[in-house]
Formats: structure tokens, C-alpha cells, sequence
């Protein structure tokens, strides 16, 4: 089943807290917090390594694309991450981990934090962080668009999870009068 995105800040919350509870937990976070504010595909943020942040900056040339992408880090996450690379090399890969990997913890965390795993995947942080974006910029599907690197709103609308419930919920608290 494909992967939606995780819509409540309460569930985004529920996964920091069990993903912190881990032995590695600090790593698990910083994964997680760096994937959602990158919006990055997991191939792209595990082939990342210390020489491609600097000064807050995330410098990548995507996998599925090619393209090559500039991404700020917000405040948060650049703190944090400039923390755990202050003792790493240049050449050291910033999360040493396997796909596979990051698929089982975030099912795992889904499940301890009392989510349906069922729809959690490595893509789930993509999307959610594609949905953040999509809401904090006031619903602007063209830049969500340009920062998944999309060539179409309807790919875009698609990986949002916008469904007919969602639209409904919207126009039944639209009046007129």
C-alpha cells in the first residue's frame, strides 16, 4: 500500500518521542527532522555526506533527477546537525544506514506511537514534509511543486493524499452568507 502523509503534528510528535526512545535516538531524530525539512528522497539524504552541508546549507544532486539542489536548513535542524558533524570527516556519510533500515524504524516508531504502520514507508517523510510546505505556504502547489521537483501540479496534488474527504471538509465549512 503506498505511503501518506503524516497530516497531525500530534502523530509527527508521536514519532519524535518513539524514535528518541531508541539507544541511537539521537541519530533516529535528527534523521527523521532532516528529512522532513529537506523533503529529500531517502537514496538522496543516505548518500549525503559531511562535505555537503555548509553554513546551514544542504548541497545535493538528486539520484532520481539529477538535479542539483540548494536546500536551507531551518534553525532546528542546523543546529542539531552541525552538532552531531562537528567531530565527523568531510568524507564520512552523515547517516550511515541502509534503506531498509529507515523503512523498519519508522514502522516501528509508527506502531509505538499508535499509528497505522500499514501506510508508513521511507517515502512517508517526503510526503509529509511536502504537506507542511503545501499548508504553510498557503496552499501554493507551484513551489510545493518546484520543491519536490515535480513537473506537474496533478504528480503533486497526487502526493499530497488531497482526497475528496479533504475537499469536502473544505467546502462544507465554506458559506456564502
Amino acid at each position: 500500500m503506498a505511503s501518506v502523509p503524516i497530516k497531525s503534528q500530534r502523530e509527527i510528535n508521536g514519532i519524535f518521542e518513539a524514535l528518541a526512545s531508541k539507544r541511537k535516538g539521537e541519530i533516529y531524530t535528527l534523521y527523521f527532522e532532516f528529512a522532513l525539512s529537506t523533503a529529500l528522497r531517502v537514496s538522496d539524504i543516505l548518500s549525503l555526506r559531511k562535505k555537503n552541508i555548509n553554513n546551514g546549507y544542504v548541497h545535493v544532486r538528486t539520484m532520481k533527477t539529477g538535479l542539483e539542489r540548494v536546500i536551507v536548513l531551518n534553525e532546528s535542524c542546523r543546529n542539531s546537525m552541525e552538532s552531531y558533524l562537528e567531530n565527523k570527516k568531510e568524507e564520512d556519510l552523515i547517516f550511515p544506514f541502509k534503506r531498509q533500515w529507515v523503512h523498519k524504524l519508522l514502522k516501528w516508531a509508527a506502531d509505538y506511537s499508535g499509528l497505522n504502520s500499514k501506510h508508513i514507508s521511507c517515502h512517508t517523510t517526503r510526503k509529509t514534509a511536502a504537506w507542511r510546505f503545501y499548508i504553510d505556504s498557503n496552499h501554493d502547489i507551484m513551489k510545493t511543486m518546484y520543491l519536490l521537483g515535480h513537473r506537474s501540479p496533478k504528480e503533486t496534488r497526487f502526493y499530497l493524499g488531497i482526497n475528496d474527504e479533504e475537499v469536502n471538509h473544505q467546502l462544507i465549512n465554506t458559506t456564502w452568507r
